[in-house]
C-alpha cells in the first residue's frame, strides 16, 4: 500500500495506534487535542470503521493492445499509467491499496468527521486530475473508473518482518463491479461509473456526491440510472455514468 504521510498519520490515529494532537489536514478549527491516551482514546477513534471514496481504475483493452509485446515493452507502456495515477491520487491525499497489472485501487478517506478536509471537497479535483492525465497520455490510454462512497473497515496487519494496511467493505466490492456497468466504456478516452449502496444513502446524499464529483455538472455529464442497479455479488445501488464535458478540458 502507498500512503501519503498525512493520510497515514490520520489512519493510525483513527484505529487507535497513535494519538494525534492536531489534524494533519486541518480544515475546521476543531482538533483532536482532547482525545486522551488509553482506553478512552481507543473507544473514540479505535473502531477502525471510516467512510470514504473507493476507486478502481484500469486501461480498457489492455490485453488486446499489449498482445505480442515483450515484458519490457509492456512494462514501459504500463509505467506511464501506473506512475501517473499514483501521483495524481496520492497528491490528493488518497492511498493506493494495490496495483494489479493495468489496474489501480485507491481509497480517499473522508476526514471531515475529525475536523479535516471533507472528501467531498477533494474528490472532484481528484477525478479532474485523472481526466487530465488521460488526455496527456492520449488515445492509447483509455481510462475506466469505478467509484463508490460508503463505509469501510480499516485494519492494520502487523507481524514479524511486515506491516500492512487493508481496507474492506461492500463499497469496495461495489466500486469494482461498477467497472462492468453497461455503457461505461470510454468513448473519448475516459468514462466513470459512480455508485452508493441504497442501504447506506438517501437521495440527497447521492446527488450531493454527484455534484462534488462532477463540479456541479460543469466538468462531467451525469447519466443517473433510472432504477436501482443490482450488480453481481453486491447489494442494490444507485448509480450514474460520468463522462467529461470536452469544453471543460479544452
Amino acid at each position: 500500500m502507498i500512503v501519503p504521510a498525512e493520510t497515514l498519520a490520520w489512519l493510525q490515529h483513527r484505529i487507535g495506534l497513535h494519538k494525534l494532537n492536531s489534524h494533519p489536514n486541518q480544515y475546521q478549527k476543531r482538533s483532536l487535542e482532547l482525545n486522551e491516551d488509553g482506553d478512552s482514546f481507543t473507544r473514540a477513534f479505535g473502531q477502525k470503521e471510516i467512510r470514504g471514496y473507493v476507486g478502481f481504475i484500469d486501461l480498457v483493452g489492455f490485453s488486446t493492445r499489449t498482445i505480442a509485446m515483450s515484458p519490457p515493452q509492456m512494462s514501459a507502456y504500463l509505467k506511464l499509467f501506473l506512475e501517473g495515477v499514483i501521483t495524481e491520487t496520492t497528491e490528493c491525499g488518497a492511498l493506493i491499496d494495490k496495483t494489479i497489472g493495468d489496474e489501480v485501487m485507491f481509497v480517499l478517506p473522508d476526514m471531515g468527521e475529525d475536523g479535516g478536509i471533507p472528501a467531498s471537497l477533494i474528490v472532484g479535483a481528484l477525478v479532474t486530475r485523472l481526466i487530465k492525465l488521460q488526455k496527456r497520455l492520449g488515445k492509447s490510454y483509455p481510462f475506466r473508473l469505478g467509484l463508490s462512497y460508503g463505509s469501510l473497515f480499516v485494519d492494520h496487519i502487523d507481524g514479524t518482518g511486515y506491516s500492512e494496511w487493508t481496507v474492506v467493505g461492500e463499497s469496495v466490492n461495489l466500486a469494482k463491479r461498477l467497472q462492468t456497468l453497461k455503457g461505461i466504456d470510454p468513448i473519448d478516452g475516459f468514462a466513470a461509473a459512480f455508485g452508493m449502496l441504497v442501504k447506506e444513502i438517501s437521495e440527497c446524499k447521492f446527488e450531493a456526491a454527484l455534484n462534488a464529483i462532477s463540479g456541479c455538472k460543469l466538468t462531467l455529464t451525469c447519466e443517473v440510472q433510472p432504477e436501482e442497479v443490482s450488480l453481481k455479488g453486491v447489494s442494490p445501488a444507485q448509480c450514474a455514468i460520468l463522462r467529461p464535458i470536452e469544453e471543460a478540458f479544452a
